[in-house]
């Protein structure tokens, strides 16, 4: 009762120290008089000089009650109800808790099955093969409808060769084309090592290219290759390519960096930089065993056909996917031979010869309507150590050929330049 007395003569004395208007209303701050109430004393109004007014609706008796204190907005926010939790998509298929989110693990994707073709009895050096499916593959290799679903292809497995890769062989090639001086060429073993976290034992492989001569007047390309592939199988595991080029008024540079995630699939990081810079991540997938372009140069030289025997696989350079077909040709006669060849102690009937055509292919191993065959000639030494003594293939305009001009045998190997136990060591040809 007190407070409220001394709130009302507060009031009175700053009402009789301001000015009224004509109006009856005063300025923001002021007070103001209006009718006067019952029982004969006039109620009074304060209007607050910050803050939003109260925003109750004004009854009738309003000016008898006293005025609420302004509203203020809260310091802090309130606290936003959680959300509910979303089901996973083990449980939106309708799939128990209980067995698809036990250890966050993804269910398995199941993928159209391959249609399994027949192959002769003996087949990229394999003998045996197994006959003809049986159950759920046998129904879809000799379907009982029209199947006109594209599936990848299914080929035999290549062969192992990792026995082949030893660390420390180099070779260095010349390239010619059209018998013209091009470029040069290499290829090295660098190191086997133990893969990480128990995995089998890694091989690492490089390769590098240079145009000289009359076409580097031209343009100056340059070409680098480094590869990792399983030590026992050959299969890669990563790739790393990386092209510049120079000349023609305009600098050009690419890199792509390749991993092989295993049952055919590829991650594939694209980065060019010409007028302008642009990047791709593409996850793609291949038909299984699909290798890189070094270690299809490495599954060639392991392989050991006879006259007429064939073999295929399927090789990724870059974004381009490639089929390999090999055949076997026998012993053949290389003329003339390269002048290293003779330092090895190879003959010119010491050779073996492989033929075969490279095709640019779909995910699916069709081939591209329109697309060059490109054919490939590779001369083998005919002796353990299989050195690719040359190599030729057709090209738009000529034919490009590597002579072997310099090798390297690998480390700590005690074999001959002839290859027969002889005491040899490295051996290159004159300039």
């Amino acid at each position: 009762m007190c407070r409220a007395l001394g709130v009302l003569v507060s009031a009175g004395l700053l009402f009789a120290s301001s000015p009224v208007s004509a109006r009856g209303s005063s300025e923001p701050g002021e007070a103001s008089a209006e009718e006067p109430a019952e029982g004969g004393r006039a109620a009074i109004r304060l209007q607050p000089k910050k803050g939003p007014r109260a925003t109750q609706p004004r009854s009738a008796d309003a000016d008898a009650k006293p005025v609420t204190k302004p509203v203020t907005k809260p310091l802090t926010k309130p606290a936003k109800p959680k959300p509910s939790p979303k089901l996973g998509k083990p449980e939106a298929q309708g799939i128990g808790a209980a067995i698809g989110v036990v250890d966050q693990a993804k269910l398995p994707r199941l993928g159209d099955p391959p249609v399994v073709p027949g192959y002769d009895d003996r087949f990229a050096g394999i003998t045996g093969v197994p006959a003809a499916a049986t159950g759920w593959s046998g129904s879809i290799a000799d379907p009982a409808f029209v199947d006109r679903r594209r599936r990848y292809p299914l080929v035999p497995r290549p062969e192992p060769f990792g026995d082949t890769l030893r660390p420390g062989e180099r070779f260095r090639y010349d390239v010619t084309f059209s018998g013209n001086p091009t470029g040069i060429a290499e290829a090295e073993v660098l190191a086997r090592e133990p893969g990480a976290f128990g995995a089998p034992d890694q091989v690492h492989l490089e390769g590098f290219a240079r145009t000289s001569g009359v076409v580097s007047l031209l343009t100056t390309l340059t070409y680098k290759i480094k590869s990792t592939v399983d030590a026992v199988s050959g299969s890669p595991l990563t790739t790393y390519a990386e092209t510049k080029r120079t000349g023609f008024g305009r600098d050009r540079y690419r890199e792509v960096n390749t991993t092989f995630g295993g049952h055919g699939y590829v991650f594939i990081h694209d980065k060019r930089i010409s007028d302008k810079k642009s990047e791709m991540k593409i996850r793609e997938r291949l038909p299984v065993d699909t290798l890189d372009s070094l270690a299809v140069m490495a599954w060639v030289r392991a392989l050991d056909l006879e006259a007429g025997e064939r073999a295929r696989v399927y090789g990724l350079d870059g974004k381009v996917l490639l089929r390999v077909d090999i055949t076997g040709k026998g012993p053949a006669k290389l003329e003339p031979m390269p002048g290293i060849a003779t330092a090895l102690g190879l003959g010119s009937s010491d050779v073996y010869e492989l033929a075969g055509t490279i095709t640019r292919v779909d995910r699916f191993g069709g081939p591209i309507p329109g697309k060059k065959v490109y054919k490939l000639r590779v001369w083998l030494s005919d002796d353990g150590r299989r050195i690719p003594v040359a190599l030729e293939s057709d090209v738009w305009l000529g034919v490009v050929r590597l002579n072997l001009t310099q090798y390297d045998p690998p480390s700590g190997d005690s074999s001959s330049a002839s290859g027969d136990g002889r005491p040899g060591a490295t051996a290159s040809a004159a300039p």
